[in-house]
């Protein structure tokens, strides 16, 4: 019997990736996971929201066979397991509260929540209903990272991120691509940041962060996108770069093994105080942002 996997959600490249991977993988390590339904859910205040919609709704249900309902309700009565994968984090929170009466395994897609209080709330929720909850960026399970991770080394004094740092109006800064390297930080360093600051021009934008130990991370993110995240993890003996982009392992099927093992076991491999930092570390990085000489005003658009 395969795990049946409902999206709700439709106007993200992911739910494609992760329809493509249980469809293609059918004898390997997936080959018990289907997605059956989807609900496409678009924001109507997101351009990429609305123009993206229609194109990966029309891929699952053409190339993969899935269902398209026109509820939530109907994604949770045809699946044992639910990816939120709306790309809107604003609404993250309200599709929750209509799922919990389901006790089914929830996946929530980056970002979880745009606001702490939101986070909050949803795990209080999934204790009180018992419905399980994961949430995390794919960049937590490159290869380069979690290969690295599994060497017990000394722990790290500074950890340098580059990647993309693109923003989209109505997605609050940090919380459309930022996550991916605030969350890979986290991950090395765990959750307990001490502050940080932010230095930004319409070009690239800096986000400085010490931990509690005095680890030092430091994320430089270009506004324009591109696909080359890497870092360079400084140990006190040696210093390692990790070319995450020539990873030949894709992160979104080692994400997607995290996923279906958490679905079946209903036990998040992520740390609920993990997600909650990441959150936090994005809202007051946020704040830092807007607080500085408003030249990010000149390129992106809050309102």
């Amino acid at each position: 019997m395969k795990l049946k996997i409902g999206l709700i959600g439709l106007d993200t490249s992911h739910v494609e990736i992760f329809t493509r991977l249980l469809y293609e993988d059918a004898n390997g390590i997936f080959r018990n996971a289907k997605v059956v339904v989807g609900y496409p859910s678009p924001s109507e205040d997101i351009e990429l929201s609305v123009s993206r919609v229609e194109k990966y709704t029309s891929i699952l249900k053409k190339q993969y066979g899935v269902k398209i309902v026109p509820s939530i309700e109907m994604v949770a009565k045809a699946a044992d397991a639910i990816f939120i994968t709306v790309l809107d984090g604003r609404k993250h929170l309200d599709i929750f509260k209509q799922l919990i009466i389901y006790e089914k395994p929830i996946f929530i897609d980056k970002p979880f929540t745009i606001t702490t209080d939101d986070a909050q709330k949803i795990f209080a929720l999934s204790e009180k209903h018992n419905t399980p909850v994961m949430s995390s960026s794919a960049l937590r399970y490159s290869h380069s990272l979690t290969t690295l991770m599994k060497q017990n080394l000394d722990k790290p004094t500074s950890v340098y991120l580059n990647g993309p740092l693109p923003f989209i109006k109505h997605i609050p800064y940090y919380f459309w691509y930022g996550i991916h390297m605030i969350e890979m930080l986290v991950t090395i360093f765990g959750p307990n940041y001490r502050h940080l600051h932010v230095q930004g021009n319409k070009f690239n934008d800096v986000i400085t962060a010490e931990w509690e130990d005095g680890q030092f991370g430091i994320i430089r993110g270009a506004h324009v996108w591109h696909s080359k995240f890497e870092a360079i993890i400084h140990y006190p003996n040696k210093t390692v770069h990790l070319p995450i982009y020539r990873d030949e392992c894709s992160y979104y099927a080692l994400l997607l093994e995290k996923i279906i093992l958490f679905c079946t076991s209903g036990e998040s491999p992520v740390p609920k105080e993990e997600t909650l930092s990441i959150i936090h570390f994005i809202e007051q990085a946020n704040k830092d942002i807007t607080s500085m000489n408003p030249i990010s005003s000149t390129y992106w658009d809050n309102t």
